[in-house]
């Protein structure tokens, strides 16, 4: 439920909101998705899903002809399409229009240039190790994902950062770092480098309580159903709320979510790689306690600062993931029926205990939401 959805059901407990006016009041609040909302929806997903199609029809097209066509004509099919993205995106750019289009026509760019760089060592067969390849590609596109600003590209270029950093580990080893750690350090990369881009979203895409309050109580509303509630009513029950948290506070934006999803799979495995390698006790140490701090830091950040269910849902996977491997380095060194047993019971409990708690979150959530709708609520 959304939270504007809380706060009309919240209007409607405290009789402040009629109930003949309760679907205008959500329709307003945008509760339900309006015509104009759907018909922008599909605009923009099938021009993405277009742009994708238009990109990777170009692949598919040198590499189904790749016997009939020349060396010249394989380049100046992907240089002319480069070159054609480029010269639309500054003519738009200096319209100042289209700024959705800007931005993919960036991200087909981005894209060309990975097929550019890997037809040219196809064609000329270099012999260069595939992570140069990405590590190429990355470096070339940072001048059009800084200027682009948009989620998808930078998550385009954060994939390529972890497809080079994964290449490179897996032919080179780190000279400083004994044979038997060279796994656990190469995952402690990766984790230190998704674990930097994760803090980098949040600092980025995190909107402010203030933008999502003037959203919710817009007092423009032509039939003034909310106008009742004064800005100062809001600004103290901001000051005055019973917890810590923000009661209002509008979501993580969708590629946030994508970006703590990859921390949150590379800080468990390399809780749990030691598990596999059997390594020395210190890096054993090492790495449970960096996954402590990183399980510290989604507590802090989306239970203390504001509240995630998702996140949270990310903590709490980890830590049964976490919990259910070590357990069973200890359980299962024979294979017995009875330390399956204790690891299913583990896995009911641990998993219904993470439930309840998340159901405990939610429902604290909802009413950290809708808790400043009156002076009364905060001061009760």
């Amino acid at each position: 439920m959304s939270q504007s959805r809380h706060a009309i059901e919240r209007l409607l407990k405290k009789n402040i909101l009629p109930t003949t006016h309760a679907d205008a009041a959500a329709t307003q609040l945008e509760v339900y998705p309006s015509k104009r909302s759907w018909l922008m929806f599909f605009d923009k997903a099938l021009l993405i899903v277009g742009v994708i199609a238009l990109v990777l029809s170009l692949v598919f097209f040198i590499a189904y002809n790749w016997q009939h066509m020349g060396k010249m004509g394989k380049f100046a099919l992907v240089e002319g399409a480069l070159v054609l993205t480029i010269a639309l995106y500054v003519a738009l750019s200096f319209k100042r229009r289209f700024q959705l289009i800007r931005q993919l026509l960036l991200l087909i760019a981005s894209v060309i240039t990975g097929s550019l760089l890997a037809l040219f060592g196809q064609v000329y067969q270099t012999g260069a190790d595939t992570w140069q390849l990405f590590f190429g590609w990355v470096l070339l596109i940072v001048p059009w994902v800084i200027i682009a600003r948009f989620p998808a590209l930078w998550l385009l270029w954060l994939g390529l950062v972890n497809a080079c950093l994964l290449l490179y580990l897996d032919v080179a080893n780190l000279q400083f770092i004994d044979l038997y750690l060279q796994n656990t350090s190469q995952v402690a990369i990766l984790t230190l480098v998704n674990f930097i881009a994760f803090y980098f979203w949040l600092i980025s895409f995190d909107s402010p309580t203030k933008a999502s309050t003037q959203k919710l109580f817009n007092h423009n509303h032509p039939k003034n159903l909310l106008s009742d509630i004064s800005d100062s009513n809001v600004e103290y029950s901001l000051s005055h709320s019973k917890t810590n948290r923000s009661p209002i506070k509008s979501g993580l934006h969708w590629s946030t979510y994508v970006v703590g999803l990859l921390s949150t799979f590379f800080i468990t495995y390399l809780a749990i790689v030691t598990v596999f390698d059997n390594g020395d006790i210190w890096a054993t140490f090492i790495a449970i306690l960096l996954w402590l701090g990183w399980c510290g830091f989604m507590l802090w950040q989306f239970y203390q600062r504001r509240l995630d269910l998702l996140m949270l849902t990310y903590l709490s996977f980890s830590m049964i993931m976490v919990v259910m491997f070590w357990v069973g380095k200890w359980l299962l060194d024979d294979f017995d029926a009875g330390g399956f047993l204790v690891l299913a019971l583990l896995l009911i409990g641990m998993s219904s205990a993470a439930v309840v708690w998340l159901r405990k979150v939610a429902y604290i959530k909802n009413e950290d939401t809708t808790s400043f709708i009156t002076k009364g609520d905060s001061d009760e």
